[in-house]
């Protein structure tokens, strides 16, 4: 049975919940929510929750860990669940593409991400699938943090629930 890894990127308190840089952790919530998966792991490096289908073994990681140490979370249950990093699914935010646009692509940088940079570090490799969100960057040079830490409006939320989680569920069900 091939199995996946997927983790939407986020800090793991309700401050940053419905913030741009959780974007990838609010995806993966309304993944697990929508398709009512029952929560299989919890411990201090995060919660599975896994879902069967087709003879395909979906594990969706929440972690408990900042974004800046995301990596641990990922190396520690890539471990305990024997999965290979090519079957790394990472869905994260990226200022460089315009809100509600997607980007999916196995390997390349970080684009200073302090996410993606962790994971790098920790897994020791950039090869692993990417789906990169597009959060805009409709802020002035210098507040590149209070952007994407703030929180996205009803139209975004409302786009992401329509538009975004669709395009993303079916790649993650229908593609992979």
């Amino acid at each position: 049975m091939k199995k996946y890894l997927i983790i939407g990127l986020g800090n793991p308190i309700k401050q940053y919940e419905n913030t741009r840089h959780n974007i990838g952790s609010y995806i993966v919530k309304l993944i697990i929510n929508n398709e009512k998966i029952k929560k299989n792991y919890n411990d201090k490096y995060g919660e599975i929750y896994i879902k069967i289908i087709n003879n395909k073994k979906y594990l969706f990681l929440l972690s408990n860990l900042y974004m800046n140490k995301i990596g641990y979370s990922i190396n520690y249950f890539l471990k305990k669940y024997k999965l290979k990093i090519k079957n790394l699914i990472v869905l994260s935010d990226d200022i460089y593409i315009d809100f509600g646009k997607i980007k999916i692509k196995y390997k390349g940088g970080s684009g200073g991400h302090n996410g993606l940079n962790n994971i790098e570090y920790i897994l020791r490799t950039k090869e692993y699938l990417r789906i990169k969100i597009g959060i805009g960057h409709n802020f002035n040079y210098g507040e590149q943090n209070k952007y994407v830490l703030s929180p996205m409006n009803l139209n975004e939320l409302n786009l992401i629930k329509k538009k975004i989680y669709i395009k993303i569920y079916k790649f993650i069900f229908y593609i992979l």
